[in-house]
């Protein structure tokens, strides 16, 4: 008898262990980040992993500014996180000032004229005239040089 109740606890147990961490499909699909906000503008950040990165992508066309941020590594280019990013507008007021949290940044910002600095490695980059519509994706892609240990 009490082999039989280590077996029925045993198979519970595997029981429980499988609802909690559910099929092993699940912990494969990626999903999108959750949406964050800095005042009007909404943006959506990560892409960390192949396929993350292509959720990302797929993901793009819903947003109005897609910000793809790339790092030399020898002859490659690798996608790259943590860049510090900043949204001016076109009197000069920041729109956003955020962390990137992978190598993508989508921006849901008013149409308009905007301008992007990027900053990685005490590195920035800029994109002057980025022009924001209704309609049509804007996009900006950052490549910064390869780190330097010296």
């Amino acid at each position: 008898m009490r082999g039989t109740v280590k077996a029925v606890g045993m198979v519970l147990a595997v029981a429980g262990l499988a609802t909690l961490t559910g099929p092993a499909s699940a912990a494969v699909t990626p999903r999108m980040p959750a949406e964050q906000h800095q005042g009007p503008v909404a943006y959506v950040t990560g892409g960390i992993g192949k396929s993350e990165a292509r959720l990302f992508e797929r993901q793009m066309d819903r947003h109005r500014l897609a910000i793809e941020l790339l790092e030399h590594a020898g002859r490659a280019q690798e996608f790259t996180a943590e860049a510090k990013v900043r949204i001016t507008d076109a009197h000069g007021r920041t729109v956003l000032d955020t962390k990137a949290a992978g190598p993508f940044l989508l921006v849901d910002l008013p149409p308009g004229r905007y301008s992007i600095l990027a900053t990685l490695n005490k590195k920035t980059l800029r994109k002057a005239a980025v022009v924001v519509t209704r309609d049509k994706l804007a996009r900006a892609t950052f490549e910064f040089p390869a780190r330097t240990d010296g």
